[in-house]
């Protein structure tokens, strides 16, 4: 008899690069044009001071890091993260001399800080959330059964995904990483652990559970 068998791998923490959404759950902008640093305005305050605004027709995040002579904006611990409604404004007052750094993506991406203050958004909203380990993930065995390979398909493949786990421990929402080339075992993956998986939620600095993301990677293979 020809079985067929999934076999799940589970990827540590931080062992798996980002890269774009495939096309089974991809937004509908590319990462580049999520870019919104056109939107942020100023709104004079005083003489010497202002407030940052978003000026466009969507929900915008920033990241904003004011350099000074004992502050530097090269390390993502720099930069405060907001999210602004639409025409509003930061809470922040800023004084004309100060130097900003200012990145903005439109919602739902994020700002994704990286080395030297270098700056991109992540359409699925997820950068900003702690990573889970993978050992957060309770049930492991039993997500990805020989059940779940779509029927009439004939190939293997490998399939990263990302997803963002509520303060319950439950799936919200997932998005492919990378592709088996296979849009089938893609969307399969996702079905899989949204329906299945059930994790150890992740903690604030206070202990009380919060949403967290966890990436992973299943390998499918026919036998």
């Amino acid at each position: 008899m020809n079985l067929v068998k999934a076999t799940l791998f589970l990827v540590v923490a931080g062992a798996a690069a980002f890269s774009q959404p495939a096309a089974a759950q991809q937004p509908a902008l590319s990462a580049g044009e999520y870019a919104a640093e056109q939107c942020i305005g100023y709104n004079r305050v005083s003489a010497d001071s202002f407030n940052l605004v978003n000026n466009c027709d969507w929900v915008v995040e920033i990241a904003v890091c004011a350099e000074t002579a004992v502050a530097s904006c090269g390390a993502p611990g720099g930069y405060s993260r907001y999210s602004v409604a639409v025409r509003g404004q930061l809470p922040q007052t800023y004084r004309s001399l100060q130097i900003l750094n200012v990145f903005a993506c439109k919602s739902p991406a994020v700002v994704q800080i990286g080395p030297g203050g270098l700056a991109g958004c992540d359409p699925t909203g997820l950068a900003n959330l702690p990573l889970l380990l993978a050992s957060s993930l309770k049930n492991a065995a039993s997500i990805i059964t020989a059940s779940d390979y779509p029927v009439g398909v004939k190939a293997e493949g490998n399939t990263r995904f990302e997803m963002r786990v509520g303060p319950d421990g439950k799936p919200q929402s997932c998005f492919v990483t990378l592709s088996s080339g296979k849009d089938a075992l893609d969307k399969a993956t996702c079905q899989a652990f949204m329906k299945r998986a059930r994790f150890t939620p992740a903690k604030d600095a206070s202990g009380r559970a919060t949403e967290g993301r966890y990436r992973g990677n299943v390998t499918w293979k026919e036998q």
